[in-house]
C-alpha cells in the first residue's frame, strides 16, 4: 500500500508532531544507531520551530491590536476615556539558533531511520513517521479569507465565506492612504461599508483585506487584496 506523507500541513500541527518526535526519539536512538548529534539536532530544531511559531502568532495578534487602538485613539468621539496601550505580552526564552530547512533536515533523518535494521513499524507509529492519509481539514493555520466587494446603493458591500471562523477583521486603504486601517471586526458574512469618500466630490479606489479570527485570536494568512472604485458613498 502506498503511504502518504507523514508530516501534517499546519504550523500548530507540526509543532505538536515535532515535539512528539523529539521526546520519543531518545528512547529509540541506540536501537536505530543514532548519534547524540542527531538527537541534539532534533531537540534544537523542535525548540526553534516552536519559538518561531509562537512568536509569529503573538506578533500577528499584537499588530492587529495596535491597528485597532490606533484607529480608536485617533477617531473615537469619546474624548474622556483613557485608552491603555497595547502590550506585547509574551515572554519566551530564545533557543539555540539552528540552520534553515528544519523539515528538510527532519525528512532526511526519517529516511535514515527507516533504513536502519532496528527500525520497525511499531517504532514508526510511535514516532509519527508512518505515512497516513492527511485529514481533509488541516487546521486553521493556512486558512485564507476569500473576500468579494461590490457597489450597492452607494456603499461597498463586502462578503466572505465564514467556514470555521468566528469572523474577520476587515482592513482597508482609501485613496492615497499608505497604510491599512481597521474598518470593523465582523462576525456576519455580509458587511456594508457606509463610510463616505475622503473627498465626497471625487471617486476613490478602495483596497480591502481581511484576517480571520477565532476566539478573538488572529488565525491563518491575510486574504488577497480586493480593489473597488467607489463613485459615491
Amino acid at each position: 500500500m502506498i503511504k502518504k506523507y507523514f508530516l501534517p500541513n499546519g504550523d500548530a500541527q507540526r509543532v505538536i508532531w515535532l515535539n512528539n518526535f523529539d521526546l520519543k526519539l531518545l528512547a529509540y536512538a541506540a536501537k536505530l544507531g543514532l548519534l547524540k548529534a542527531d538527537t541534539d539536532s532534533v531537540h534544537n530544531d523542535n525548540l526553534a520551530y516552536a519559538y518561531m511559531v509562537t512568536l509569529a502568532a503573538a506578533s500577528k495578534t499584537f499588530e492587529h491590536n495596535c491597528s485597532t487602538s490606533k484607529s480608536t485613539i485617533r477617531n473615537s468621539k469619546k474624548t474622556t476615556i483613557i485608552m491603555p496601550f497595547p502590550v506585547l505580552a509574551i515572554t519566551l526564552e530564545v533557543p539555540t539558533p539552528v540552520g534553515e530547512g528544519i523539515f528538510t533536515r527532519i525528512s532526511l533523518l526519517v529516511k535514515k531511520i527507516k533504513s536502519c535494521t532496528g527500525y520497525s513499524e511499531a517504532i514508526g507509529k510511535d514516532l509519527g513517521i508512518i505515512g497516513a492519509a492527511l485529514d481533509a481539514k488541516t487546521g486553521l493555520d493556512t486558512t485564507q479569507v476569500l473576500l468579494t466587494a461590490k457597489n450597492s446603493g452607494g456603499f461597498v458591500q463586502i462578503k466572505y465565506t465564514k467556514g470555521d471562523l468566528d469572523g474577520i477583521k476587515l482592513e482597508s486603504k482609501r485613496g492615497n492612504e499608505t497604510e491599512y486601517e481597521l474598518v470593523d471586526k465582523i462576525n456576519i458574512v455580509t458587511y456594508t461599508d457606509k463610510r463616505p469618500n475622503l473627498n465626497p466630490s471625487l471617486p476613490e479606489i478602495r483596497q480591502y483585506r481581511a484576517w480571520g479570527f477565532v476566539k478573538n485570536e488572529i488565525v491563518g494568512v491575510v486574504s488577497d487584496v480586493v480593489s473597488i472604485t467607489v463613485t459615491t458613498a
